[in-house]
């Protein structure tokens, strides 16, 4: 489908809500740690934000900022395993899917660990090192990828995008999740393919005068729900439509 200017300047408006008064992104990410990246990225998903913040916040306030893969591993051990570790270090025992007999979320951190330890990363440079310019799913994917993609429950990939997305890579997949999101902001609504998605993307940067990288992270974490908007219908609708809609808005 064709850009419109209005497609264009609704996505720019949505996504200033997330960037500070220097342009700097209000999003999620961990550049400088890997363990930090794998907690994020695992507990993130189908989980409120705050359940997530609660669990880094709490790994935070005994490890610091700065763990790498190997450290997380140490510290789930010393707790005598990923089970005890949920009770008293992160206190959440909440599952990696709704399937009965699913392990916990923190059993898949630990094996995330480990999976990290067998290709050598411990650090968010090593990882992205290791994934290289390889896409982050599907044909062509890393090793590293591919082996993340086998642990309970983390099939659909939207982890591991996760993961890059908190780790500051460039990499950025297209999902449902994306094109959704996309489709709302599009005018008239409409559906939308991966061209339309990074076209307005880059157009919506461009207007902004930042980098499209910063659209892409926003987009993403708004998309899966990991950032949330704190704008009402009523300032959707002034912002589409203009004073008389807002009014009718809050008027209902």
């Amino acid at each position: 489908m064709e850009i419109t200017t209005s497609s264009i300047s609704e996505l720019a408006w949505r996504c200033e809500e997330f960037l500070d008064e220097r342009s700097e992104p209000l999003t999620v990410s961990y550049p400088g740690s890997l363990a930090l990246c794998i907690l994020d990225a695992i507990f993130a998903t189908g989980s409120h934000p705050k359940a997530v913040d609660n669990v880094v916040d709490r790994y935070i306030a005994r490890h610091g900022r700065d763990d790498g893969a190997k450290s997380l591993r140490y510290s789930i051990a010393a707790a005598g395993g990923a089970d005890n570790w949920a009770r008293t270090e992160i206190f959440n025992l909440k599952p990696a899917s709704t399937h009965s007999g699913a392990v916990l979320k923190a059993e898949v951190v630990d094996r995330a660990t480990r999976l990290m330890a067998d290709h050598g990363i411990d650090t968010v440079d090593d990882l992205l090192t290791a994934v290289g310019d390889a896409p982050s799913i599907g044909r062509g994917a890393s090793e590293v990828a591919r082996t993340w993609r086998d642990l309970p429950s983390q099939k659909s990939g939207t982890s591991w995008r996760n993961l890059l997305m908190l780790a500051e890579s460039t990499h950025f997949e297209i999902d449902s999740g994306v094109t959704n999101y996309l489709a709302e902001v599009a005018l008239p609504v409409s559906e939308v393919d991966c061209e339309y998605v990074l076209e307005t993307i880059t157009a919506a940067a461009d207007l902004l005068g930042i980098d499209d990288r910063v659209v892409k992270r926003v987009v993403w974490q708004v998309a899966h729900r990991r950032i949330l908007t704190k704008r009402t219908r009523g300032d959707l609708m002034l912002h589409q439509y203009g004073a008389d809609a807002g009014a009718a808005v809050g008027a209902r």
